[in-house]
C-alpha cells in the first residue's frame, strides 16, 4: 500500500480490518475494509496493535472508518475507555481518524464521545493527540510538518 509517496506494509488483516505500517513515520493505518465491524474482530484488530507496539515502534495511528455504514457505541467505549489507556503507555498517543461523509455518522461519534466523557470523565484521554483528517495523506503531512 503506498500513501503519499511512502511505502506501508500489511502487518495485520481479519476478515473486517486491515492493519498497515511504515517505520520511518513510525506511523500504522487501521483500515475498516468492510460496512460493519463486528466487536469481536474490532477489539481483535486493537488487542493486536497493543501487541505488534513492541515489534513495530507505533507513534503515530490513523483508523480510516470511510467505508463504515454503521456506527457500534460499545465498540467505541471500548476503543476510548480500554484501549486507548492503555495504548498510551506503549508511545502511541497521536491518533488521527477519518470518518465517513454521512452527516448522521459524525453525529452519532460526537454523542457516543460526549457519553464516554460523561461516564469516564474527558481526563482518560490525557495525553493523546487526536485530530480528524480527510485522508491519510493528510494525516501524513501533519505529521512531517510537526517534525519540522
Amino acid at each position: 500500500m503506498i500513501y503519499k509517496n511512502f511505502e506501508f506494509d500489511l502487518i495485520h488483516q481479519n476478515s473486517y480490518t486491515s492493519l498497515y505500517y511504515n517505520q520511518a513515520l513510525k506511523l500504522a493505518v487501521c483500515v475498516a475494509d468492510e460496512e460493519y465491524i463486528p466487536i469481536d474482530y474490532f477489539k481483535s484488530m486493537f488487542l493486536s496493535i497493543s501487541d505488534l507496539i513492541e515489534q513495530f515502534p507505533i507513534k503515530h495511528l490513523v483508523f480510516d472508518k470511510s467505508k463504515l455504514k454503521a456506527f457500534h457505541q460499545p465498540s467505541m467505549e471500548w476503543y476510548f475507555a480500554v484501549w486507548k489507556p492503555v495504548i498510551k503507555t506503549k508511545g502511541l498517543t497521536s491518533h488521527y481518524k477519518i470518518l465517513p461523509e454521512l452527516d448522521w455518522f459524525i453525529q452519532s461519534v460526537e454523542a457516543g464521545k460526549h457519553e464516554i466523557f460523561d461516564k469516564y470523565g474527558k481526563n482518560i484521554i490525557n495525553g493523546i493527540t487526536i485530530k480528524y483528517v480527510g485522508s491519510v495523506d493528510e494525516a501524513i503531512e501533519q505529521i512531517e510538518a510537526a517534525k519540522n
